[in-house]
């Protein structure tokens, strides 16, 4: 063998070892964390009184019923994908983003 692929075929071996020692090290960094994100169950707040103050006062029943169709269906579908939803009323204090919003805002 020539001395430079020699030096190449080191580079690349070495590469091969910092990757795969690499990705060891992020896998064993991470084991503890998501085992622990696999224990805690995911939390909305489907914020009810701000639902009825968005409904616009001329809405009629057919508009009403539509809105608050969406949002159960929001809540379904979160509902489905394992997270928990709740009810505002039921809610001491939560950050901003676990709130539901409405799909048109």
């Amino acid at each position: 063998m020539d001395p430079k692929s020699q030096w190449l075929s080191t580079v690349f071996i070495a590469a091969c070892l910092g990757g795969i020692g690499g990705w060891l090290a992020a896998q064993q960094q991470l084991q503890q964390p998501i085992a622990r994100l696999n224990m805690v169950t995911p939390v909305f707040v489907l914020d009810r009184a701000k639902l009825i103050q968005s409904i616009p006062p001329n809405a009629n029943q057919e508009q009403m019923a539509k809105i608050v169709d969406d949002w159960q269906g929001q809540a379904k579908k979160l509902s489905d994908a394992g997270y928990l939803v709740i009810d505002s009323t039921a809610v001491v204090a939560a950050p901003e983003d676990v709130y539901v919003r409405q799909a048109g805002r």
